[in-house]
């Protein structure tokens, strides 16, 4: 029953709020108006941030199967790829939002079918069945869309408006990025974020509380698979050429380290693993050459560094911090509020 000092709640309204302090929403506001500010003060770099968005997108969607449901996947790519060669067909025949909705309900189809399997698979065993739907949509893209070579994908239009700048992509990312975090959070505090929850902990004892495990694990899938499908659509239109190398094996072990990193089962988690990882990322990528000029015998190390680092963090953080940075920031946070004192 014990809560922080100064976060009393007297409706339940108020317990079941998003936001349930002034300093909060004071917080979260200025947040707000800091991104809406982006595009003014990043200039060059605002393409990471777009690059951020439309993966931790696909890594909220992650974060419902894996930290919510407790259901391991290593197809997250897959139904990227799925989203993004579906919508760079469709957006040749429909307007912006459909081809992106249908990209993602395709996904989700694609997800409940995978996810069937998860009724009598778990753990390893689960991981190896949607390690093999990888596999499998990989193949499929090279021998039917025709090779390795890149197909070109048309901007996003909106009426007059066209999405061919970096500004312009930005916005639209960042109001769909908003608008499945939210979800996201919600979800976990619904009835089916419940069931979610109750399988992660116990599968075996969830029917015995009533939730149909068939029902809720294909669910889980099915959203995840969404999410990302979204997250691909955006990905093909933003970057204007797509190859099967956009959607590789490596990408979706990329995916499951930001939701660890992060934090799984948390509303900031995926977010923060995908700036961490992607900024990470974009600083070996301009500071390694560097490295080499004064260093010579770095260059031996410097192109397998990205898979040698990512390795130690992630085995740093299962050790030293299971809950990511998400729970970092939190013990951070409740530091500063008791320094100096101890209690």
């Amino acid at each position: 029953m014990w809560r922080p000092s100064g976060e009393f709640t007297q409706t339940y309204e108020a317990e079941m709020a998003l936001v349930q302090t002034r300093l909060k929403g004071l917080g979260l506001a200025t947040l707000l108006v800091a991104a809406a500010l982006a595009p003014f003060y990043l200039g060059r770099y605002l393409f990471l941030l777009n690059t951020i968005g439309i993966f931790a997108l696909a890594s909220i969607g992650l974060n419902i199967l894996t930290g919510y449901a407790g259901q391991i996947s290593m197809g997250t790519a897959a139904f990227m790829a799925v989203g993004a060669y579906l919508s760079a067909t469709l957006i040749k025949h429909a307007p912006f939002p459909l081809p992106t909705l249908l990209a993602g309900a395709a996904a989700a189809l694609l997800g409940l079918v995978v996810g069937l399997p998860s009724l009598r698979l778990k753990g390893l065993y689960l991981a190896m069945a949607t390690l093999a739907f990888q596999l499998v949509t990989e193949y499929a893209i090279i021998h039917i869309v025709g090779g390795t070579g890149g197909v070109i994908v048309d901007a996003i239009t909106i009426g007059p408006l066209r999405f061919n700048s970096e500004g312009k992509n930005y916005y639209l990312i960042l109001i769909l990025l908003i608008a499945g975090t939210l979800f996201a959070a919600n979800l976990a505090r619904t009835h089916v974020g419940l069931a979610f929850l109750a399988i992660r902990d116990k599968d075996y004892a969830a029917p015995v509380l009533g939730v149909n495990l068939l029902r809720y694990k294909t669910a889980a899938f099915a959203l995840s698979a969404f999410y990302a499908g979204v997250a691909g659509s955006l990905w093909a239109h933003y970057v204007g050429i797509i190859t099967p190398e956009h959607f590789t094996l490596i990408q979706s072990i990329d995916f499951l380290v930001m939701v660890v990193i992060g934090g799984l089962g948390t509303t900031w988690g995926p977010i923060l693993g995908t700036a961490f990882l992607l900024g990470t990322s974009q600083l070996l990528r301009i500071y390694t050459p560097q490295v080499t000029v004064y260093l010579p015998w770095f260059a031996a190390w410097a192109t397998p560094m990205k898979e040698i680092l990512f390795g130690v963090l992630i085995i740093l953080f299962l050790i030293l911090e299971p809950g990511g940075l998400e729970a970092l920031c939190r013990k951070i946070k409740r530091f500063s509020e008791l320094w100096p004192f101890a209690y």
